[in-house]
């Protein structure tokens, strides 16, 4: 029962402490670090989520053009058997498609550009790449259409978008495939080996270096341009969801000790890692935020303590110990810290929604700020702050031990 009391006494205190000579429940030098806290917060979750929309829009670029996981020989060796592989892949529920990449030179009648030649089987490849599929939101095939049979039969070529720019190209256009590989015989010794194929289709993938950069013939001419036979250099494989990648990865490498399976963040390293990297640094940053209102938290509890000398050399005398007074504003510290998270969350959720639902903010375009809210990163901005609230309130909570209710009384007699 002295416990409780003790306890109902040290929440009645820390709230007419926090209140000081406020009518609104908080004084002045309290509401300012209250905003600090709430600021923060809102500025961690918010920054983080739209990180989060940042790499979730990436990854869908990345995965609808490159797929979501990739099977390949290792140390670099092509696939012989790939059919027998992808029938086997597909027997695991997951969807299969052989590619032979190949870098060439693309020439027309305005100039001539390198390439990124994917060599696919047109069929497979629309269930595993989105980007040949009809266009959404500047994504997909902007022009013409990926007729597989004409594809195959009559040698298509599919140009990213900025690639058909450079060369100056448009639907049923003629484009020359040159190869850097010398096997062609002549009078005049080995020549490049050439291909000539019609612009089918011309798509969009999101992001300017595939633009420029992409294009996508058939299979059995990258085969022969490349001298590999019946060869490929690796799977692309699809499941349901791409965030569950390492998962099925997981599952899939039993299968295929023989081979490696690698997932689409490896696949443009670079670009992944600088979002990852770039998401830390900007917590970080705005982590500093959080760190000056746990300063002027600091800054009013010693003052407080100061201005409260008498009244808690007099709760001493009435019996409390140091580990109650420290409890007692722990407490006010703890109180601040959790309804300035609670102010910052919901602020957060606010303008999170607005944005999630309106669009409001666009980037260029049609193109809207990302964003994608995880729990986890709620779970790590509460714990932090929490954790700065405790170390803030350190040096308050050692003033306390000085005060001498002795003292301070024979003073005040």
């Amino acid at each position: 029962m002295r416990k409780r009391n003790e306890n109902k006494s040290l929440i009645f205190l820390a709230s007419k402490y926090l209140a000081a000579q406020s009518r609104y429940g908080l004084g002045a030098e309290h509401i300012f670090t209250l905003l600090g806290i709430c600021l923060g917060v809102m500025a961690l979750i918010t920054v983080s989520s739209v990180m989060n929309g940042f790499r979730e829009d990436i990854s869908g670029r990345i995965v609808g053009t490159l797929s979501q996981m990739r099977l390949s020989g290792k140390d670099g060796d092509r696939i012989v058997d790939y059919e027998a592989l992808v029938d086997k892949v597909e027997a695991e529920g997951f969807k299969a498609a052989p590619v032979l990449r190949l870098e060439l030179m693309l020439k027309s009648e305005a100039g001539a550009n390198p390439a990124v030649c994917f060599g696919i089987d047109a069929i497979r490849q629309q269930g595993i790449s989105p980007v040949l599929s009809r266009a959404v939101a500047g994504e997909g095939i902007l022009a013409g259409e990926l007729d597989p049979t004409l594809f195959n039969k009559e040698g298509g070529i599919v140009l990213g978008a900025g690639l058909a720019q450079s060369l100056g190209v448009y639907l049923g256009d003629d484009i020359l495939l040159i190869s850097p590989n010398l096997s062609t015989p002549s009078a005049f010794g080995l020549l490049p080996q050439l291909k000539k194929l019609k612009v089918q289709a011309i798509f969009g993938a999101g992001m300017p270096e595939y633009d420029q950069n992409f294009c996508y013939i058939p299979l059995a001419v990258a085969q022969e341009m490349s001298a590999a036979g019946a060869q490929v250099d690796y799977l692309e494989i699809r499941g349901a969801d791409h965030a569950q990648s390492r998962k099925y990865i997981k599952r899939l490498a039993p299968l295929f000790p023989q081979y490696e399976l690698e997932d689409w963040s490896s696949f443009d390293r670079s670009l992944y890692f600088a979002i990852r990297f770039e998401k830390f640094l900007m917590f970080v940053i705005l982590l500093f935020m959080f760190i000056i209102a746990s300063f002027n938290l600091t800054g009013s509890l010693l003052k407080i303590i100061s201005q409260k000398k008498r009244e808690l050399g007099l709760l001493k005398a009435l019996g409390y110990e140091d580990a109650d007074l420290r409890r007692l504003f722990l407490l006010q510290g703890l109180i601040l810290c959790t309804l300035g998270i609670l102010l910052g969350i919901i602020l957060a959720l606010i303008l999170l929604g607005i944005q999630a639902s309106t669009g409001l903010i666009k980037l260029s375009g049609h193109i809207v700020l990302p964003v994608h809210i995880q729990l986890l990163d709620f779970v790590i901005v509460i714990t932090i702050s929490y954790i700065l609230t405790i170390i803030s309130v350190q040096w308050p909570l050692k003033q306390l031990s000085e005060i001498d209710a002795v003292e301070l009384i024979r003073r005040n007699v």
